[in-house]
């Protein structure tokens, strides 16, 4: 509590925030309940990720797209034996297979402007693979963003290599998913976009993210920080 009492103190000692500084916040594995429609609801523009083959995929993308903006979450191998998901992207995949895999999930994805990793710490290590991904991505006129899972990615090298729109995520709001977690998180987020004039952070459809982006997001015009959509800061 005390730690995150000196960073709000920190923060409102802060001088003028020059109106040039943009953040993109990203909720991610959306699809699976009902209750995920609400982040549809908060003050927007959100970039919501869908999670491909769910319940809900369809229909929070279509409630969601006239305001915010959609991206399929999409689900990558990982190191170890964590599951993914379904229609997840392997290394065992061969290039048509990873094609295909990669077309299966954006049909259930409505709108879907772009593509960021489910997991993926071991695909999104395999340069071979994201080389195939990415010039896919770019043939059907979609970016990535790259969650960074891990820090082995390769994922923005090759879409560099191939002049595939990209970004990065900079901060994970919800690791800890606590009121005084997201709080401090949260700090982090609009120090960085400060230091370097935008940042993107990735949350999740936790409750308490709901309770922290249900206060803060209508804040940010009075702090001169503009909320935009991840495709505002693609390199």
């Amino acid at each position: 509590m005390v730690r995150w009492l000196l960073l709000v103190i920190a923060l409102h000692s802060l001088p003028a925030i020059a109106t040039n500084i943009r953040i993109a916040v990203v909720i991610d594995d959306l699809g699976n309940s009902q209750q995920h429609q609400r982040f549809a609801s908060l003050p927007g523009p959100l970039t919501l990720a869908v999670l491909p083959h769910t319940p809900y995929a369809e229909s929070i993308a279509t409630t969601a797209q006239a305001q915010h903006e959609i991206i399929v979450h999409m689900p990558m191998q990982p190191r170890g034996s964590a599951d993914a998901g379904s229609g997840m992207l392997s290394s065992g995949h061969n290039q048509p297979e990873l094609l295909a895999t990669l077309d299966a999930a954006l049909a259930t994805v409505p709108f879907a402007r772009g593509i960021n990793n489910h997991m993926g710490s071991e695909l999104t290590a395999d340069s071979t693979a994201m080389y195939w991904l990415m010039a896919g991505l770019a043939e059907r006129g979609l970016y990535f963003l790259d969650s960074r899972t891990h820090a082995d990615t390769v994922a923005e090298t090759a879409a560099d290599q191939l002049g595939l729109p990209v970004a990065r995520r900079h901060v994970f709001l919800d690791n800890e998913a606590t009121t005084e977690g997201l709080n401090v998180a949260w700090a982090e987020l609009l120090k960085q976009a400060q230091q370097q004039g935008f940042a993107i952070a990735i949350g999740h459809p936790h409750e308490a993210t709901y309770q922290l982006l249900k206060r803060e997001l209508p804040r940010l015009s009075e702090q001169q920080i503009e909320l935009v959509k991840v495709s505002a800061l693609l390199r």
